[in-house]
């Protein structure tokens, strides 16, 4: 049995480096300013003491064929240094899928990890943070499922993608922010099972009114909890009705009920970016801060963002470091491995999902 060991980067005198010259070192802190694009938070002072980290990790990647995929709640130097892909978590999934590579590492949360190895049984995936959970994932189990199909009998199970893999396999499908409401609406008879996100599982019940019964677990986004109808209705007096509402749905009801427009991290960004574009410059979005430094680094627009930065410990808790003593050298509980009952009943959860998406 291998010792489980805890999750702490090696020691910066035990990550090996290559002899960088101080031109390539400034080459890439010149590289890395221009894509963060936050100059205050990000000087190119900071860029020149990372430069080294992203440097290493993306020779590793080069050398071993490592496909590196990031969340977008990810930080800015991960997600500009040195990932391959940034998105959420329906297309990051599709990129696991179809990345040529044969090693994934997943810069993320542990069940996005986990999806990434059912999707692609046959690679290799790494998990640079075995310890960075989630709130959702970590609120449901396996047998929670089993006991509501127990009382509920015949009815489908839809779970969000922000579940572990043994959740999964007990699951008909599953949805992403970006595909709920679509698979929702196609899966059979007049009931359904949502899980576990109520605040999710609240605007289905709002949406499918009068077409399906839709039967809700109680779980939330510690993230997305933190949110209420009472601070946004301050920002927009604050503002003016100039000020546009971004929202992620797995916000309370009373949130989205404030929201101008509602979608996943990807369509929030893309919606930001437009409105600055179109001279409607102040947004405020409500979800995870990480898809503010998209927005900022992504466009050229002068956008004017407000509210409070809501910050997930779980997806912040990867750093440079782990990444490249990851690619150096994995400990065991940084490699993905899931039973192979469990992988063959969960992609077919998630096959369904691409199927019903598209």
């Amino acid at each position: 049995m291998a010792i489980e060991l805890p999750n702490v980067p090696l020691p910066s005198n035990q990550l090996v480096y290559s002899n960088w010259s101080d031109d390539e070192i400034e080459q890439e802190a010149l590289r890395l300013q221009c894509a963060i694009q936050q100059h205050q938070r990000w000087p190119i002072e900071t860029c020149r003491n990372i430069a080294h980290l992203t440097l290493e990790i993306n020779r590793l990647k080069e050398k071993n064929g490592v496909f590196l995929i990031a969340h977008s709640y990810q930080t800015p130097d991960i997600i500009y240094g040195v990932a391959d892909e940034v998105a959420d978590s329906y297309t990051l999934s599709k990129a696991a899928r179809d990345a040529p590579q044969q090693t994934i590492l997943f810069s993320s949360v542990r069940f996005m990890a986990e999806t990434a190895k059912i999707v692609s049984p046959h690679k290799t995936v790494l998990h640079p943070s075995p310890e960075a959970g989630c709130s959702l994932s970590d609120g449901i189990s396996a047998q929670d499922v089993r006991d509501l199909r127990a009382r509920h009998p015949g009815v489908p199970v839809a779970c969000y993608i922000n579940t572990t893999a043994a959740v999964k396999a007990e699951c008909d499908v599953s949805v992403t922010s970006s595909n709920y409401l679509r698979i929702c609406e196609r899966l059979p008879g007049n009931k359904l099972i949502f899980v576990p996100d109520r605040f999710m599982g609240a605007h289905l019940q709002k949406s499918l009114s009068g077409k399906k019964e839709v039967i809700v677990f109680d779980g939330e986004c510690e993230v997305h909890a933190v949110f209420t109808g009472s601070k946004v209705r301050e920002w927009k007096n604050r503002i003016g009705d100039e000020l546009t509402v971004l929202a992620h749905p797995e916000c309370s009801a009373e949130v989205l009920e404030e929201a101008d427009f509602v979608g996943s991290s990807e369509k929030l960004i893309q919606e930001a970016i437009r409105l600055g574009i179109e001279n409607k410059p102040d947004v405020m979005l409500i979800t995870e801060c990480g898809t503010a430094e998209r927005v900022l680094a992504e466009t050229k627009v002068e956008l004017n963002l407000y509210g409070a930065c809501v910050m997930c410990r779980h997806m912040k808790a990867t750093q440079l470091e782990d990444i490249l003593q990851t690619l150096q050298n994995p400990r065991d509980n940084q490699i993905i491995e899931i039973d192979c009952d469990i992988i063959e009943r969960a992609r077919k959860n998630l096959d369904e999902m691409f199927r019903l998406a598209e």
